[in-house]
């Protein structure tokens, strides 16, 4: 070898199998290791996207679900005129109702009711925007507060409801002046 010439890699004494090789395939191994852990990396990122989008989703359906159920219930005093009037005496006055008016005040009033407990609980789980259950809350607080016929459905109607959602919206009628019980009487 002459004093210019330089190997940029020395293969004298190489060996690729049998004994002396072992630096190969372990130097082989490290480079599939490594490849693997990336593809293993970028698979793991690609799920963590896939999951994120999925969640937004989810939120956005149920934002929309919540929306729809305690709409429906206004939806149908604006639609219904009779119902109106009904509901109107209901909250005001419940015991100047008739039987038949009372059931039917009382089946709408339900239905407020399964609104708010699945706003309740879709905000517990993070399903909605805090500014939707805020807002939903509010409404449904102040209706407990100013409308006496909701204290003589809940006093009927509570047992139909599961807990924390029942102690709860006992608390909110408890806050209230005229207690529940008496606006049945």
């Amino acid at each position: 070898m002459e004093a210019g010439d330089v190997k940029f890699i020395n293969t004298d004494g190489m060996v690729f199998i049998g004994p002396g090789s072992e630096w190969l395939w372990a130097a082989l191994t490290g480079l599939v290791l490594a490849g693997t852990a990336i593809a293993i990396y970028r698979q793991l990122r690609v799920q963590q996207l896939q999951i994120h989008e999925n969640t937004k989703l989810l939120r956005s359906q149920a934002h929309y679900n919540a929306l729809l159920l305690g709409q429906r219930p206004w939806e149908m005093l604006i639609q219904n005129e009779a119902l109106a009037s009904v509901m109107n005496v209901a909250y005001a006055t419940p015991e100047a109702l008739s039987a038949d008016d009372w059931s039917r005040s009382s089946a709408f009033m339900f239905m407020q009711f399964n609104a708010w407990e699945y706003f309740y609980y879709q905000y517990r789980d993070g399903s909605i925007p805090k500014e939707l259950w805020v807002g939903a809350d509010a409404t449904f607080k102040a209706l407990v507060a100013t409308k006496p016929g909701y204290a003589r459905f809940w006093l009927e109607s509570q047992a139909s409801f599961d807990e924390p959602f029942r102690s709860d919206t006992t608390r909110e009628f408890a806050k209230k002046s005229v207690p529940a019980d008496a606006a049945s009487d």
